[in-house]
């Protein structure tokens, strides 16, 4: 009598190798069988048949955008308070507290900070959002390419630090970010460059 081994590893792998080749040799005849192949072709046809006019539609579609909904007056309350922001008299301090007290807006009204890039949030806070709300004046000088940019004309960083929290980042007279001429209000720590602003 041979000798077998009395741990069950060696059957169980023998087990499963069996199990593997049956399997592959199955699903080989299966994928090579005429009927499988006959219903790939028919599939295929049927689907491009079809898809004339599902491009037709999809360019239609892609040529025309989706209607925004209209924008809302800018309350009168909101031009006034931004109205200081990057004027030649004003300083990037005060930019920075502007730019604070609208996404404190924003956030009652949405329930939240707006989210994304600095484009994304831009259009949040310009009428782009659930209520269509319009919380910054959509007009403004600060507003350039779709980017709300500091005085020097850099798009500011935001980085959410929570829910109702935002981290404001003008660049700095070097139009450079995350080097010694920041400015920062509400520092998430991401960077210790800059000056960071009493909150």
């Amino acid at each position: 009598m041979p000798f077998l081994p009395k741990r069950p590893l060696p059957y169980i792998t023998a087990l499963l190798l069996l199990i593997l080749i049956i399997m592959a040799v199955w699903m080989l005849r299966a994928v090579t069988s005429p009927e499988i192949r006959r219903a790939i072709e028919e599939k295929k046809q049927a689907a491009d048949d079809a898809s004339p006019s599902i491009q037709a539609s999809a360019a239609d579609a892609d040529s025309t955008p989706a209607p925004r909904p209209p924008l809302g007056p800018v309350d009168p309350f909101i031009e006034e308070l931004t109205q200081p922001l990057d004027a030649p008299e004003g300083s990037v301090e005060q930019d920075l507290e502007i730019v604070r007290e609208v996404f404190r807006i924003y956030q009652r009204v949405e329930d939240g900070n707006p989210v994304g890039l600095n484009e994304d949030i831009t259009a949040a806070i310009t009428g782009a959002n659930p209520q269509g709300a319009v919380v910054f004046p959509p007009g403004h000088r600060a507003i350039v390419e779709g980017q709300l940019v500091d005085r020097w004309g850099t798009p500011f960083w935001f980085h959410p630090l929570s829910g109702r929290e935002m981290e404001i980042r003008s660049a700095g007279p070097d139009r450079e970010l995350f080097t010694q001429d920041d400015f920062v209000l509400g520092n998430s720590g991401v960077s210790d460059q800059g000056t960071m602003l009493a909150e």
